[in-house]
């Protein structure tokens, strides 16, 4: 759940989706593929804040890898806090809080790293869009001792994608021969036809989701680009440390066994972006 942004943001609760439990499923399958983040922990590191941490379960496991470490993790949605609390009652360096990011600001401890998984996407569509992200890795940045760093996982496609290319078309078509025609309407009249990879790579991440489609579908997943996070670092001072884009290889067999697609034509696909970006100095 976002929760940088304290004005004018929706306090939407997942709590109440029709398969709550499929969600956290869901949230939970690539865990293995989440703990790619535990590889960009600072070697020093000694606090270490989880923004949008639901159910606590990357949390929880990451701070069982860095028993040194003190461990926070936030959430908006008090039923997600109850259950990381429970699930981390043997798990004596992480704690759970229903707060606002922004409020944490307020306090004097500072972190050393301040991550955001799978999360950023949702600062966006819940909040005000660019702003939101911007206000709430602005937030991030300030929260962090100089050194530290800000540890991103998400859905984040570049800029380039937003061009047609000899692709697209037969990536359209086989589709559409196969797609439910209900659900490509809703998608189409939301994000707009499926004219460029970034749209149907957008499509391709979440067709899937039958139960709680009346909510995943108005989602923006993609609604920050890679071009706009680099700005947003640059404007704070922050150097990019890492970036890797790939796709989930679960996900790759999904689409080719769904829509027939090849390797060659997955292969300008993504599912997942990892950023690290790093405070080097305190801003004046």
């Amino acid at each position: 759940m976002p929760e940088s942004f304290i004005v004018s943001a929706p306090d939407p609760s997942f709590s109440s989706l029709p398969d709550i439990n499929g969600y956290l499923e869901r949230m939970a399958k690539p865990l293995q593929d989440k703990l790619r983040l535990a590889f960009f922990v600072p070697p020093a590191a000694k606090t270490f804040l989880d923004a949008g941490c639901a159910d606590g379960t990357i949390t929880i496991a990451l701070a069982r890898m860095f028993p040194h470490i003190q461990f926070l993790g936030i959430d908006l949605d008090e039923n997600f806090i109850s259950l990381a609390r429970e699930r981390s009652s043997d798990v004596p360096n992480v704690r759970f809080e229903r707060v606002y990011l922004r409020q944490l600001l307020m306090r004097d401890e500072r972190y050393d790293v301040v991550q955001f998984c799978s999360v950023l996407h949702e600062f966006a569509h819940y909040g005000e869009g660019i702003s939101s992200v911007l206000k709430a890795i602005a937030d991030a940045h300030e929260l962090l001792n100089v050194g530290g760093t800000i540890n991103i996982r998400d859905m984040i496609l570049h800029d380039y994608t937003r061009r047609s290319d000899f692709q697209v078309e037969v990536l359209r078509r086989k589709i559409k021969a196969v797609c439910e025609p209900a659900r490509l309407t809703d998608f189409i009249a939301l994000f707009g036809e499926l004219d460029s990879l970034y749209t149907i790579n957008h499509f391709l991440l979440k067709y899937m989701y039958d139960e709680n489609w009346t909510r995943e579908c108005p989602e923006n997943y993609v609604a920050t680009s890679f071009e706009q996070y680099q700005q947003i670092f640059d404007l704070l001072g922050m150097r990019l440390e890492h970036h890797q884009s790939y796709t989930l290889k679960y996900l790759e067999e999904k689409w080719k066994s769904d829509f027939g697609l090849t390797a060659e034509q997955i292969s300008g696909l993504r599912s997942t972006t990892l950023l690290v970006a790093k405070k080097e100095t305190k801003r004046k």
